[in-house]
This record gives structure tokens, sequence and C-alpha cells, in this order.
């Protein structure tokens, strides 16, 4: 903070002006939180339900972007791979619900848009994910697990 004071004695008063001035380049802050961090989907028949919901449902995620002007903000999904050589992570989508969040088809390959805006989010935004899983007879049966990671950038 630059203090830039004023004083004027001819009239027997001290005038003191404080000014604060923000500098040309204020740093950009973004906050990124996941409520419920673990997703799973329930084993079900292909036949009678083609499609699984993820538990827990719905997937709550805030984001926040303070200082960041007229500039883009972007909020990203990217898996770490597979959920197995029968289970392409492609076979997860997600809806949402929230502004600036939208829907989307998971990848390891290219981080997936999940939500993106302009300006200042501030307070906090809120979106809800629901994830769904295709069901199909061709995956093999065991238990999987897989990694997603969600980056929120702003310039």
């Amino acid at each position: 903070m630059k203090r830039i004071i004023f004083s004027s004695l001819s009239a027997m008063a001290l005038f003191l002006v404080f000014v604060q001035i923000q500098p040309a380049f204020a740093q950009v802050r973004v906050n990124l939180s996941i409520l419920d961090t673990t997703l799973s989907f329930a084993d079900a028949d292909p036949d009678s339900q083609p499609s699984i919901v993820g538990i827990p449902n719905p997937v709550r995620i805030s984001v926040r972007v303070r200082n960041n002007g007229a500039n883009n903000w972007r909020l990203t999904v990217l898996a770490a791979g597979d959920l197995s050589s029968s289970i392409p992570i492609s076979n997860v989508t997600w809806t949402a619900t929230g502004t600036g969040f939208v829907a989307g088809t998971m990848s390891r390959l290219v981080a997936q848009t999940a939500a993106q805006g302009t300006g200042n989010v501030n307070p906090a935004r809120q979106g809800n994910f629901t994830f769904q899983l295709s069901n199909l007879w061709s995956y093999n049966t065991g238990i999987f697990s897989q990694t997603a990671t969600f980056t929120l950038t702003a310039p």
C-alpha cells in the first residue's frame, strides 16, 4: 500500500489523506472445493439398467475466482486412465446444474471443460454433477478405480 500524506498548517488544521493504490496486475486467486471426493457405481443388470448413476448423487463442486477482471476462467477434469481394459473412461459422462457448469464426457487424453465463465466469481458458485456409467455386458467383472483431476484456471 502506498501512502500519500497531504498536510496544511495555514488554517491550523492537519489534513491526512490515505490512498491505497492497487497494482495494475493484481494476483488472480482461485478456490476449488469438491464436497464428495469418492464416487462409486453399483453393479446392475445392463438389460434392465443401461446406465448407472454414481453415488453420491450429486457431487457438489464449488468455484471462486477473484481479481480476474474481465478475463476468462475455466474448470476442467482429466482422468488418469481407463477404468479397466474393457471399461473406457469415456463411458463415464456427467450432467451439471449451476451457472457456468456444463455437461461432458470423461477423457484420459484431453482435459474436458466442466465449467467456464468470465470475470470474478465471488462469492463462490456451486455446481451439482451427476455422473453416469454406460452399463454394458462386455465389461470384465471386478472392482476398478481411477483418479480424475479437476483444475480451475484463470489468467
